[in-house]
Protein backbone atom coordinates (compact mmCIF):
# COMPACT_ATOMS: atom_id res chain seq x y z
CA UNK A 1 0.00 0.00 0.00
CA UNK A 2 1.14 3.37 -0.49
CA UNK A 3 1.06 6.74 1.31
CA UNK A 4 -1.80 9.40 0.92
CA UNK A 5 -1.53 11.97 -1.39
CA UNK A 6 0.26 15.26 -0.25
CA UNK A 7 -1.83 17.51 1.65
CA UNK A 8 -1.68 20.57 3.43
CA UNK A 9 -3.18 19.77 6.92
CA UNK A 10 -7.25 20.82 6.92
CA UNK A 11 -7.92 23.29 9.92
CA UNK A 12 -9.83 19.98 11.74
CA UNK A 13 -6.80 18.12 10.99
CA UNK A 14 -4.48 20.43 12.51
CA UNK A 15 -6.70 21.25 15.41
CA UNK A 16 -7.05 17.17 16.22
CA UNK A 17 -3.02 16.75 15.99
CA UNK A 18 -2.48 20.17 18.75
CA UNK A 19 -4.69 18.80 20.92
CA UNK A 20 -3.27 15.32 20.95
CA UNK A 21 0.11 16.83 21.15
CA UNK A 22 -1.20 18.93 24.24
CA UNK A 23 -2.19 15.33 26.12
CA UNK A 24 1.25 14.15 25.32
CA UNK A 25 3.27 16.98 26.84
CA UNK A 26 0.95 17.17 29.87
CA UNK A 27 1.34 13.49 30.47
CA UNK A 28 5.23 13.59 30.00
CA UNK A 29 4.84 16.36 32.68
CA UNK A 30 2.67 15.09 35.22
CA UNK A 31 4.48 15.13 38.39
CA UNK A 32 5.24 11.69 38.40
CA UNK A 33 5.79 10.92 34.78
CA UNK A 34 8.56 10.11 32.20
CA UNK A 35 10.30 13.38 33.60
CA UNK A 36 10.01 12.63 37.27
CA UNK A 37 13.10 10.02 37.84
CA UNK A 38 15.48 11.06 39.46
CA UNK A 39 17.88 8.11 39.91
CA UNK A 40 17.75 4.25 38.52
CA UNK A 41 18.85 1.41 40.47
CA UNK A 42 19.26 -2.29 39.57
CA UNK A 43 18.59 -4.74 42.40
CA UNK A 44 20.35 -7.71 43.38
CA UNK A 45 20.69 -10.38 45.61
CA UNK A 46 22.57 -8.50 48.60
CA UNK A 47 20.39 -5.63 49.86
CA UNK A 48 21.40 -2.23 49.50
CA UNK A 49 20.41 0.93 50.45
CA UNK A 50 20.01 4.09 48.02
CA UNK A 51 20.28 7.75 48.78
CA UNK A 52 17.02 8.54 47.64
CA UNK A 53 14.78 6.28 49.31
CA UNK A 54 14.87 4.78 52.68
CA UNK A 55 15.42 0.70 53.52
CA UNK A 56 17.21 -1.93 52.13
CA UNK A 57 16.12 -3.15 49.05
CA UNK A 58 17.35 -6.98 47.11
CA UNK A 59 15.57 -9.25 44.55
CA UNK A 60 15.27 -12.77 43.70
CA UNK A 61 15.72 -14.84 40.62
CA UNK A 62 12.17 -14.95 40.44
CA UNK A 63 11.35 -11.46 40.80
CA UNK A 64 10.63 -11.13 44.47
CA UNK A 65 11.92 -7.89 46.17
CA UNK A 66 12.35 -7.69 49.94
CA UNK A 67 13.03 -4.87 51.32
CA UNK A 68 13.70 -3.86 55.05
CA UNK A 69 12.28 -0.93 56.38
CA UNK A 70 12.25 0.88 59.98
CA UNK A 71 8.35 1.58 61.13
CA UNK A 72 9.16 5.35 60.53
CA UNK A 73 10.39 5.45 57.44
CA UNK A 74 7.24 5.92 55.82
CA UNK A 75 6.68 4.19 52.77
CA UNK A 76 3.35 3.06 51.95
CA UNK A 77 1.72 0.44 49.35
CA UNK A 78 -2.03 1.08 48.48
CA UNK A 79 -2.38 3.32 51.80
CA UNK A 80 -0.55 0.61 54.14
CA UNK A 81 2.60 1.69 55.78
CA UNK A 82 5.23 -0.96 55.30
CA UNK A 83 7.76 -1.82 58.19
CA UNK A 84 10.05 -4.56 58.89
CA UNK A 85 10.72 -7.20 56.36
CA UNK A 86 8.28 -7.69 53.44
CA UNK A 87 8.39 -8.94 50.25
CA UNK A 88 6.79 -7.75 46.62
CA UNK A 89 5.88 -9.19 43.53
CA UNK A 90 7.12 -11.73 42.21
CA UNK A 91 7.88 -8.77 39.23
CA UNK A 92 8.22 -10.11 35.83
CA UNK A 93 7.95 -9.22 32.51
CA UNK A 94 7.07 -5.16 32.29
CA UNK A 95 5.33 -5.54 35.74
CA UNK A 96 5.87 -2.73 37.46
CA UNK A 97 4.67 -1.65 41.19
CA UNK A 98 4.33 1.74 42.96
CA UNK A 99 4.95 3.08 46.31
CA UNK A 100 4.77 6.37 48.32
CA UNK A 101 7.62 8.10 50.40
CA UNK A 102 5.95 11.25 51.29
CA UNK A 103 6.39 13.86 47.99
CA UNK A 104 8.53 10.93 46.41
CA UNK A 105 7.08 7.46 44.50
CA UNK A 106 9.23 4.38 44.55
CA UNK A 107 9.03 2.44 41.37
CA UNK A 108 9.77 -1.01 41.36
CA UNK A 109 9.76 -2.62 37.86
CA UNK A 110 10.82 -5.89 36.20
CA UNK A 111 13.31 -5.02 32.66
CA UNK A 112 15.19 -7.31 31.23
CA UNK A 113 15.25 -9.93 33.57
CA UNK A 114 16.09 -8.17 36.01
CA UNK A 115 14.18 -5.11 38.55
CA UNK A 116 15.03 -1.43 39.14
CA UNK A 117 14.11 0.73 41.81
CA UNK A 118 12.77 4.41 40.32
CA UNK A 119 12.80 7.02 42.27
CA UNK A 120 10.42 9.38 40.97
CA UNK A 121 10.14 13.26 42.49
CA UNK A 122 8.35 16.00 41.49
CA UNK A 123 11.23 18.20 41.45
CA UNK A 124 13.11 16.40 39.44
CA UNK A 125 15.22 19.26 37.81
CA UNK A 126 14.24 16.91 34.21
CA UNK A 127 10.40 18.00 34.72
CA UNK A 128 11.69 21.47 36.58
CA UNK A 129 13.61 22.45 33.91
CA UNK A 130 11.45 20.81 30.61
CA UNK A 131 11.32 23.15 27.76
CA UNK A 132 8.52 21.77 25.79
CA UNK A 133 9.24 19.92 22.73
CA UNK A 134 8.39 20.70 18.99
CA UNK A 135 6.80 18.84 16.46
CA UNK A 136 6.53 19.06 12.33
CA UNK A 137 3.69 20.92 10.63
CA UNK A 138 1.21 17.93 10.89
CA UNK A 139 0.91 16.88 7.10
CA UNK A 140 -1.62 14.53 5.84
CA UNK A 141 0.86 12.95 3.86
CA UNK A 142 2.04 11.10 6.71
CA UNK A 143 -1.12 8.87 7.27
CA UNK A 144 0.13 5.94 5.96
CA UNK A 145 -2.09 2.89 5.02
CA UNK A 146 -0.28 -0.25 5.46
CA UNK A 147 -0.92 -3.89 3.90
CA UNK A 148 -1.04 -6.11 7.17
CA UNK A 149 1.17 -9.31 7.09
CA UNK A 150 0.57 -11.72 9.97
CA UNK A 151 4.13 -13.24 10.57
CA UNK A 152 3.63 -13.83 14.30
CA UNK A 153 6.71 -13.83 16.94
CA UNK A 154 6.89 -14.45 20.62
CA UNK A 155 9.89 -12.33 22.59
CA UNK A 156 11.59 -10.85 19.75
CA UNK A 157 14.21 -9.55 21.31
CA UNK A 158 15.64 -5.60 20.74
CA UNK A 159 18.37 -3.74 22.51
CA UNK A 160 17.29 -1.09 25.27
CA UNK A 161 18.43 1.66 26.88
CA UNK A 162 18.95 0.25 29.61
CA UNK A 163 22.00 -0.37 29.38
CA UNK A 164 24.75 -1.96 26.70
CA UNK A 165 24.32 -5.54 27.51
CA UNK A 166 20.45 -5.03 28.35
CA UNK A 167 17.74 -6.47 25.92
CA UNK A 168 13.85 -6.60 26.16
CA UNK A 169 11.18 -8.64 24.41
CA UNK A 170 7.80 -8.12 22.93
CA UNK A 171 6.05 -10.14 20.95
CA UNK A 172 5.01 -8.91 17.54
CA UNK A 173 1.83 -9.78 15.51
CA UNK A 174 3.30 -9.45 11.99
CA UNK A 175 4.63 -6.87 9.87
CA UNK A 176 2.98 -3.03 7.95
CA UNK A 177 4.29 -2.83 4.35
CA UNK A 178 3.66 0.44 2.62
CA UNK A 179 5.41 2.60 -0.02
CA UNK A 180 6.93 6.22 0.62
CA UNK A 181 7.97 8.01 -2.42
CA UNK A 182 7.72 4.84 -4.55
CA UNK A 183 10.18 2.99 -2.42
CA UNK A 184 9.05 -0.48 -0.40
CA UNK A 185 9.67 -0.17 3.59
CA UNK A 186 8.23 -2.40 6.12
CA UNK A 187 7.88 -2.04 9.96
CA UNK A 188 7.57 -4.85 12.58
CA UNK A 189 4.48 -4.43 14.68
CA UNK A 190 4.39 -5.02 18.53
CA UNK A 191 1.70 -5.33 21.05
CA UNK A 192 -1.33 -7.03 19.66
CA UNK A 193 -4.07 -7.00 17.20
CA UNK A 194 -6.74 -8.25 20.35
CA UNK A 195 -5.45 -6.06 22.60
CA UNK A 196 -5.91 -3.22 20.48
CA UNK A 197 -2.23 -1.72 21.39
CA UNK A 198 -0.29 -2.11 18.03
CA UNK A 199 2.57 0.18 18.03
CA UNK A 200 5.88 0.78 16.08
CA UNK A 201 9.52 1.33 17.69
CA UNK A 202 11.35 2.43 14.76
CA UNK A 203 14.05 5.01 13.18
CA UNK A 204 14.75 6.87 10.37
CA UNK A 205 17.21 8.98 8.84
CA UNK A 206 15.55 12.32 9.95
CA UNK A 207 17.77 11.09 13.07
CA UNK A 208 20.82 12.43 11.74
CA UNK A 209 19.64 15.69 12.14
CA UNK A 210 16.27 16.86 13.42
CA UNK A 211 14.47 13.49 15.41
CA UNK A 212 15.74 11.39 18.33
CA UNK A 213 18.37 8.96 16.87
CA UNK A 214 17.54 6.12 18.65
CA UNK A 215 14.40 5.28 19.09
CA UNK A 216 10.63 6.58 17.75
CA UNK A 217 7.42 5.46 18.86
CA UNK A 218 4.60 5.34 17.26
CA UNK A 219 0.66 3.63 17.42
CA UNK A 220 -0.90 1.54 14.73
CA UNK A 221 -4.54 1.13 13.87
CA UNK A 222 -5.76 -2.20 12.75
CA UNK A 223 -8.47 -1.11 10.36
CA UNK A 224 -9.49 -4.25 9.00
CA UNK A 225 -7.89 -7.61 8.73
CA UNK A 226 -5.45 -6.92 5.98
CA UNK A 227 -4.28 -3.40 7.16
CA UNK A 228 -3.32 -0.96 9.44
CA UNK A 229 -2.62 3.07 9.51
CA UNK A 230 -0.10 4.65 10.87
CA UNK A 231 0.07 8.14 11.61
CA UNK A 232 3.28 9.27 11.52
CA UNK A 233 2.42 12.69 12.53
CA UNK A 234 1.46 11.37 16.10
CA UNK A 235 5.25 9.86 16.37
CA UNK A 236 6.97 10.85 19.86
CA UNK A 237 9.67 10.61 21.53
CA UNK A 238 10.82 8.15 24.47
CA UNK A 239 11.38 8.95 28.18
CA UNK A 240 15.15 8.03 27.34
CA UNK A 241 15.10 11.48 24.90
CA UNK A 242 14.75 13.12 28.41
CA UNK A 243 16.03 11.22 31.22
CA UNK A 244 18.81 8.98 31.71
CA UNK A 245 17.58 6.77 33.90
CA UNK A 246 14.68 5.42 31.50
CA UNK A 247 14.91 1.81 29.86
CA UNK A 248 13.48 2.50 26.41
CA UNK A 249 13.50 -0.38 23.50
CA UNK A 250 15.71 0.30 20.71
CA UNK A 251 14.15 -0.42 17.18
CA UNK A 252 14.67 -3.90 15.96
CA UNK A 253 17.08 -3.73 12.58
CA UNK A 254 14.06 -3.76 10.43
CA UNK A 255 12.32 -0.75 11.81
CA UNK A 256 15.79 1.56 11.06
CA UNK A 257 14.52 3.00 8.09
CA UNK A 258 16.81 4.92 4.95
CA UNK A 259 14.07 8.05 4.82
CA UNK A 260 13.24 10.53 6.03
CA UNK A 261 9.98 10.40 8.46
CA UNK A 262 10.00 14.14 8.88
CA UNK A 263 6.40 14.10 11.06
CA UNK A 264 5.76 14.08 14.51
CA UNK A 265 8.16 15.57 17.58
CA UNK A 266 11.23 16.64 16.82
CA UNK A 267 14.60 15.76 18.89
CA UNK A 268 14.61 17.52 22.50
CA UNK A 269 16.36 21.17 21.29
CA UNK A 270 15.47 21.25 18.27
CA UNK A 271 13.30 24.04 16.22
CA UNK A 272 10.51 23.43 13.48
CA UNK A 273 12.78 23.93 10.19
CA UNK A 274 12.14 27.00 8.31
CA UNK A 275 11.04 26.89 4.36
Amino acid sequence: MSASHDLTASSDFAAAHAAWHAEVEAARTAPYGPLSPIAMHWLTGEPQGFTEVPGRWSTDRAGNVTVELAEGDGVTLNGETLSGSRRLGPLTGTDSLMLACGERRIELAARSGGVILRPRDPASPDRLGYPGTATFPPSERWVVTARFVPAPLAGVEVASAAGADKTQHYDSPGTAEFELDGQPLSLTLFGSREGDDLRVVFADASGADLTFPATRFVDAEQTSDDTVVIDFNRTVNPPCAYSASATCPFPPPGNRLPVRIEAGELRPGAAVPVG
